[in-house]
């Protein structure tokens, strides 16, 4: 049976939600916008706000962070924004200060009441086909954006350094009661002021503040991943690069012979 876009109601939640794994998608992202969803979560790249529904019809789209895109994305995005084939934007949620996380590339598509809701993904799924696979760039802490959470920081003025999600939703989820409670924000500054500025984060320190905040610590690049799911997409990320260059050093190989 056919359905349209007459058919979809809006599903509202809040931006910056934190999915812990793929399935979890379905339950914020409205149908016709689903599909290229997965695809990019598939593609490793980090979606924050879509809508395609019956109260908003004459459009649907997809909104992606640019700042958590590589550098060959990050290439292909500036070109389709020059090109008018996305848009570039600020979409922030209520809990998040103003362009927190950088700026928001917008794959939108024309669309009305009558429209059927493959034709839309088909639509949408043409926008983002134009982006690649790439390792996970979210769901990480590195030592340096971690010292700069400390509130006394006076370190070298390094580039921004954007990470999602920000130390506090990691610590309490945006939907937690008590998440500006004081007792929290107590901890959430006890957390911060603990992390050393004299010097270097050694393993020691990666692991205790992992152990804080129910991270995982990868001793393979000294990072921190939010959990199990984001250190198994970076690692099926490498396994997927070796395979590349171990082809093409097998072409290579076969050339010269």
């Amino acid at each position: 049976m056919v359905k349209y876009l007459r058919d979809i109601d809006n599903i509202f939640v809040a931006g910056n939600q934190q999915m812990k794994t793929k399935s979890d998608l379905a339950k914020f992202i409205e149908a016709p916008c689903l599909p290229v969803c997965e695809e990019l979560y598939d593609k490793n790249i980090l979606t924050c706000w879509s809508s395609a529904n019956k109260h908003n019809p004459k459009e649907a789209f997809v909104a992606i962070r640019y700042e958590f895109l590589d550098e060959a994305n990050k290439k292909i995005a500036k070109k389709l924004a020059t090109d008018g084939i996305i848009k570039q934007c600020y979409l922030e949620s209520f809990n998040s200060s103003q362009n927190q996380y950088g700026l928001e590339l917008k794959l939108s598509v024309p669309t009305h009441l009558d429209m059927p809701i493959d034709e839309i993904s088909e639509k949408l799924k043409k926008l983002s086909a134009h982006f690649v696979y790439q390792d996970i760039k979210y769901n990480i802490y590195t030592p340096t954006f971690l010292q700069r959470q400390n509130p006394f920081w006076k370190g070298v003025d390094f580039p921004k350094e954007y990470c999602f999600p920000d130390l506090k939703n990691a610590i309490f989820a945006p939907d937690d009661l008590l998440y500006e409670d004081i007792g929290n924000n107590r901890l959430y500054d006890a957390l911060r002021l603990s992390i050393p500025l004299d010097r270097k984060l050694t393993t020691d320190d990666m692991k205790k503040i992992a152990g804080k905040i129910g991270w995982i610590y990868n001793p393979n690049d000294g990072l921190l991943y939010k959990d199990a799911e984001t250190l198994r997409r970076h690692n099926e990320y490498l396994k997927y690069k070796n395979a590349q260059m171990a082809l093409q050093n097998q072409q290579i190989e076969t050339h010269v012979h």
